[in-house]
């Protein structure tokens, strides 16, 4: 009884409602006649909504996969390379799925940006292809999820909190350190033009003590038991095809995005409705009661 997650997969329309991610045509056919749920719920990326099943923070989750996290470090972020595209008055992020990104680039990032980080009392981790930022010192700070931003808008104003201005600036002097920098590991994709902080934890954090196995193309999920077959997958829209054969989704399957989610049932008597428009939505805090129901029961 699989659940399949998709983070990204409804656009806000012009009119009211939503329409479909171009990239699941493959499946909207089967999806299109599948029962209905409705939720309001935060945007999250493959590693957010994983977190949220398991019921911990993003960085939590891949602190406790980094052995050499020292002592004195109080707080952990989730370090989010993105692909910049600059326009007149704007900065744009390429989505995280046009963006590839490997163990090797982030063993080569964090090398580029320690010694420069060493000097504010920060250390880059490379864990897997994913990237946690550790501080000796907390921020006050609250920045957008990457989930919010990604694909979108990089935000034009400091976080909230009393250390929001410090770390835009800090941000800022990583995008200038790394203007035209040569990076090896990037031949044939988008150079990593800047890093985003978000999910952050005070350290030590505990974790819970089993963790579903999860299926995903992700590579933040990569170091996290994998497995064909797993009870729960993960992916966005553009990465469907790794998971999910054409016209063959799995029995659940949540479409989210924009702030909402809906909760896909296979049934024996189909949905008659053909647009998507949300119709009394749920809470989040019931949907992921829901899914973890889902999800354990496999």
């Amino acid at each position: 009884m699989t659940l399949l997650i998709i983070t990204d997969a409804l656009i806000d329309g012009e009119g009211d409602g939503f329409a479909l991610h171009p990239a699941l045509a493959p499946i909207r056919e089967r999806c299109t006649r599948m029962r209905r749920q409705w939720f309001a719920c935060a945007d999250n990326n493959p590693l957010g909504w994983y977190a949220a099943l398991v019921e911990t923070g993003p960085a939590a989750l891949l602190a406790a996969r980094c052995p050499d996290i020292t002592a004195s470090v109080r707080q952990a972020w989730v370090a989010s390379p993105f692909h910049a595209m600059l326009g007149r008055d704007t900065v744009r992020l390429l989505p995280e799925a046009d963006f590839p990104w490997s163990a090797d680039d982030a063993d080569w990032l964090a090398g580029e940006l320690n010694p420069l980080l060493a000097e504010e009392g920060m250390h880059l981790h490379a864990c897997g292809a994913a990237l946690i930022l550790t501080c000796d010192e907390p921020l006050n700070a609250a920045p957008a999820p990457f989930a919010s931003i990604a694909g979108r808008f990089l935000p034009n104003r400091h976080p909230e909190g009393a250390d929001g201005g410090r770390m835009m600036r800090l941000l800022a002097e990583i995008q200038m350190f790394m203007h035209n920098r040569p990076q090896p590991t990037r031949e044939g994709y988008p150079p990593m033009t800047g890093l985003w902080l978000w999910g952050a934890c005070d350290m030590p954090a505990p974790i819970p003590v089993s963790l579903l196995p999860v299926e995903s193309p992700d590579p933040c999920l990569q170091s996290f038991e994998h497995a064909h077959g797993a009870p729960l997958m993960v992916c966005q829209a553009a990465q469907i095809d790794a998971l999910v054969a054409p016209g063959r989704p799995p029995k659940h399957v949540l479409l989210a995005g924009a702030g909402h989610a809906v909760l896909l049932h296979r049934s024996l008597i189909p949905s008659f409705s053909r647009g998507w428009k949300a119709k009394l939505p749920g809470c989040e805090s019931d949907l992921l009661h829901h899914l973890r129901n889902i999800a354990h029961a496999s």
